[in-house]
């Protein structure tokens, strides 16, 4: 008979007993005992609990006459605020922890920090038999933000119940507050044996709920329930608070119960006060309290994919058409990368800018419309590069394919060293689409899985290959349902469903046992808490899309130290090999580790706040002008004719035109294409074994490269070259024949389109500017200078000395530098100015205005009364080099060649300076033009 439990079906019917649970399994299992994980003391566990205890030292024992009222039984404390303070004080102390970390505060609050994975609700379920052995403390709340944390606490203290019960000789009775059944938390309010209630924010943060109404035929004592359990003075336990416990509106209810103490538990505290306790991510890792990580990334190589783009939505208007683009949009409030749809774009829209992604600084819109053959639209960017609708990047299934190849893999591995020692290992798959399992037509994910699982097997088992019923017993599956009984997608009703929460926490035990054959879980990504099952030994995310999911809490899923078929947790000795590490997660993201490291490191920032993240100043103008600055012209007579005698020298207008060289472009085109060189579409797969958590830094393993088939929509080369280059058929075709290397074409149609259009019109421009001639006109730039002033002006520099005006405008810093330089009493500049904007020279490619205009002096030694003028215009740019092509793109440097021709035409070639970085180039190439002319007795 097949022995596999039906998770599909399975609903935990008794909340308060594990160990009567009715599952649907095999006779095999029916009467065996599910196996009880082992109450251990570990030293972490032991000063977290102590640190807690301590804070009530020298506290009077509560007994009946001292707290009980009313048939009330409270927490009561005989010490005053100041001795509590001092014993937090000294707790501080003793633990070595900083002030700025202890944040210490004379409130009746405290935080006790814990690694995910450490324990934690096991440590305040136990500091709760403490409190009471101790103390004779006996009214406990365990407050929680969701319906899966609240679960996951009640799994955990019924797990432990009997052996706590052993340990501390006493009874605790713990129960999840339910408003239909108050005789529960009536029994809370008057028993005098120690009691737990577990509830959510939400069962009591607003006036209607039950446990506040003031109008009912069940009131306790004619008093609502929550003043009834205010009176109780309960320790509250808050776990998670971050999530939304600190809200204005949960302070105020959660003041109404009076707390004699309030204990914070969380690995990531956003409000932190008297740190108790801390047991950061890096101290649980370093002293082998969680598993080790390794993060092997599958990753999409030679694909003009990994930008991905895809149309969702055309907008056709009067004007030009408007586009929504889906793409990686950087998500300020998450500080992460999300694959989602961008606002409607419009012709000349740069990606970069409005998705806030520098990877698509190159994507620039330069056309949209509708293809005439297919009647599809397309979005072409100055690039090269083109998408049409309904077309996708993403090769998901290949990547799906790679990823459970190599889960599955690592799984058989651990398999191998793990069950020898009592050790059964499981392993995760996150999908984010349940048909891409459970569909009755085409299960694509459950497909792969069992073609990737059959290959795999037969590796580790001398090519036998599994059998059917094999195939099926290893799997298992857990995902949420409507009420019509439907599975479904829904992140809420995944995050609230109770049956699945049920399911996944009560069966942790079975899970473990080598008598259940599942070792493969598939569950909904949107399941992102209570997935802790400590014998997780790999994690896969197959996500349609780039995983949403907080990178913490899926590593999270599987960090907790494993155990034995006893329930005993092995750990890994101090000196463990790397190869003999019994503790190692493997995750396998659907992304890059370098996106996925960024993204856990944003988190750790936002959880535990960066070094330098002191608060920033806003600075308003509210009741001033903006910074009103005026520009004031020199009035001084000999430097106005001086500026006027350089200014009816450049003043000269030109116009220019163009003989194209059509054979030259296809000769030229034909050589440049049959250099492109594409590389094979492939996936990198890569390992990674990470030695810091908190930062996620790294150490490479290795990595394994697999060919991929690329699947392109056809595409016609002959129109799309001569739509995306503007030559005619006849010239492509003539560059298409004479290319030797059209193999590459095939290889990957996109990139090579993309590779070739770039040339081809980078081609196109130097031959335009080669062929570019200026002639000069009749035409004259006017002599049309004055005073101005600008509002909210920043970007100026003052040049009393020699500039036209007594502050000179500025683009980049490396102008203002320059304006600066040029300023100097001591220099050779007589005058220069920022040419005004409406200063343009026409070129093919759009009208160029120069930076800088400069007149040199020079003054001959044999007669001084010898004084000569040299007018230089200059353009400034973060380079020496026009040949630099990191600095200068095809079209800033087309611009200064075709400046270059304009200036000869006029006479004054030599005089045209461009690209120049700063003044002291400037002025060794200007020192070389003068003195040349005077060799050649052109001065």
């Amino acid at each position: 008979m097949q022995r596999r439990a039906d998770f599909s079906r399975y609903i935990f019917k008794n909340k308060r007993s594990l160990y009567h649970a009715k599952t649907i399994v095999s006779t095999s299992l029916k009467h065996r005992r599910f196996m009880q994980f082992r109450l251990e003391n570990p030293e972490h566990q032991k000063i977290a609990i102590h640190s807690v205890v301590e804070v009530f030292r020298g506290m009077e024992k509560n007994t009946y006459d001292n707290s009980t009222d009313e048939d009330i039984r409270a927490n009561y404390c005989s010490l005053p605020p100041k001795e509590l303070y001092a014993n937090i004080q000294r707790i501080i102390e003793e633990n070595h922890i900083s002030q700025s970390n202890a944040n210490l505060q004379e409130s009746q609050d405290a935080c006790i920090e814990m690694e995910t994975g450490t324990g934690k609700t096991l440590t305040y379920i136990q500091t709760a038999y403490e409190l009471y052995k101790e103390y004779g403390l006996t009214k406990f709340i365990v407050l929680v933000p969701s319906v899966p944390i609240r679960q996951g606490v009640i799994d955990t203290f019924y797990n432990f119940k009997e052996q706590l019960e052993e340990r501390y000789e006493a009874s605790l009775n713990a129960f999840v507050y339910d408003s239909s059944k108050l005789s529960y938390l009536r029994d809370f309010i008057t028993a005098e044996t120690p009691q737990l209630m577990i509830m959510t924010m939400a069962s009591f943060n607003s006036e209607d709920k039950i446990l506040n109404q003031a109008v009912r035929e069940d009131l306790f004592n004619n008093k609502p329930h929550i003043e009834a359990v205010g009176r109780t003075h309960p320790i509250i336990f808050m776990d998670e608070p971050q999530e939304g416990m600190d809200t204005d509106n949960s302070k105020e209810w959660l003041s109404k119960l009076h707390p004699l103490f309030k204990f914070r538990y969380s690995a990531t505290h956003a409000v932190k006060m008297n740190m108790l306790y801390q047991l950061t991510p890096n101290d649980s890792y370093r002293l082998g309290l969680v598993k080790k990580i390794e993060v092997l990334t599958v990753t999409e190589k030679n694909d003009e994919a990994t930008l991905k783009i895809e149309i969702s939505d055309v907008q056709e208007t009067k004007g030009e058409p408007k586009i929504k683009l889906k793409l990686w949009r950087f998500n300020k409030s998450k500080e992460n990368f999300l694959f989602k749809d961008s606002n409607f774009l419009k012709k000349g829209d740069n990606l970069a800018v409005k998705s806030g992604n520098d990877s698509y600084t190159d994507f620039t819109i330069s056309r949209i419309y509708k293809k005439m053959s297919t009647r599809k639209w397309t979005v072409e960017f100055t690039n090269g590069t083109s998408i049409t609708q309904g077309n996708s990047s993403a090769n998901k299934e290949q990547i799906w394919a790679l990823q459970l190849e190599w889960l599955i893999r690592r799984h058989f591995e651990n398999r191998l060293r793990l069950r020898p020692q009592g050790i059964k290992n499981l392993s995760l798959i996150f999908i984010d689409r349940v048909a891409n399992y459970m569909s009755t037509t085409n299960p694509v994910i459950k497909n792969i899985f069992e073609e990737q699982f059959t290959k795999v097997y037969a590796e580790f088992h001398n090519g036998v290959s599994p059998s059917k019923e094999q195939i099926k017993a290893v799997q298992g599956f857990y995902f949420a349902k409507t009420t019509q009984g439907e599975y479904t997608d829904n992140e809420r009703t995944n995050k609230d469903n109770k049956d699945i929460y049920d399911q996944i926490l009560h069966n942790k035990q079975l899970l473990l046992s080598f008598d259940s054959p599942i070792e493969f879980i598939f569950s909904h990504s949107a399941l992102g808490v209570g997935w802790d099952n400590p014998n997780v030994f790999g994690i896969a995310t197959l996500n349609e899309s780039y995983s949403e999911n907080k990178k913490r809490q899926e590593i999270g899923r599987g960090l907790r130290i494993c155990v034995n078929q006893q329930g005993k947790r092995i750990y890994d000795p101090e000196d463990a090999q790397d190869d003999k590490i019994i503790n190692q997660l493997t995750v396998v993201p659907n992304e890059t580790y370098e996106t996925f490291a960024r993204s856990y490191q944003n988190e750790n920032e936002k959880a535990f706040g960066t070094k330098d993240a002191s608060a920033k100043l806003k600075h308003t103008h509210k009741g001033m002008h903006k910074n009103r600055v005026t520009f004031t012209l020199k009035k001084d007579e000999s430097f106005n004719s001086m500026f006027r005698r350089f200014w009816n020298v450049i003043a000269k207008k030109t116009t220019y035109r163009v003989h194209f060289d059509e054979d030259a472009i296809i000769r030229r085109s034909i050589e440049a294409l049959s250099e492109i060189s594409i590389g094979d579409y492939k996936a990198e797969v890569a390992s990674y074994r990470v030695n810091n958590i908190e930062d996620l830094s790294r150490e490479y393993v290795g990595s394994e490269d697999y060919k991929l088939h690329g699947r392109f929509t056809p595409q016609d080369l002959l129109e799309d070259l001569s739509e995306k280059t503007g030559l005619c058929y006849n010239s492509v075709l003539q560059i298409l024949l004479g290319i030797t290397n059209k193999e590459q074409y095939l290889k990957n149609p996109p990139v090579y389109m993309e590779q070739a259009v770039f040339k081809i019109k980078q081609i196109q421009l130097e031959e335009l500017t080669r062929c570019v001639e200026y002639s000069p006109t009749d035409e004259h730039f006017p002599f049309n200078f004055e005073d101005f002033t600008k509002d909210g002006c920043e970007n100026y520099v003052s040049t009393p000395n020699h500039g036209v005006w007594d502050k000179t405008l500025y683009d980049s810093t490396l102008e203002r530098d320059f304006a600066a330089d040029a300023d100097k009493e001591n220099s050779d500049v007589v005058c220069f100015l920022k040419f005004p904007s409406w200063y343009k020279i026409p070129t093919p490619i759009g009208s160029y205005n120069p930076d800088f205009g400069v007149v040199l002096k020079r003054v001959s030694l044999k007669d001084t009364n010898d004084k000569r003028e040299f007018y230089f215009v200059v353009e400034i740019k973060g380079t020496n080099d026009i040949t630099d092509t990191k600095a200068l793109s095809p079209h800033e440097v087309a611009r200064i060649k075709c400046a270059i021709k304009h200036f000869r035409s006029i006479g004054i070639e030599a005089y045209y300076k461009a690209p120049i970085r700063e003044y002291k180039t400037f002025k060794s190439q200007a020192d070389q033009t003068i003195n040349t002319d005077k060799e050649n007795g052109n001065i």
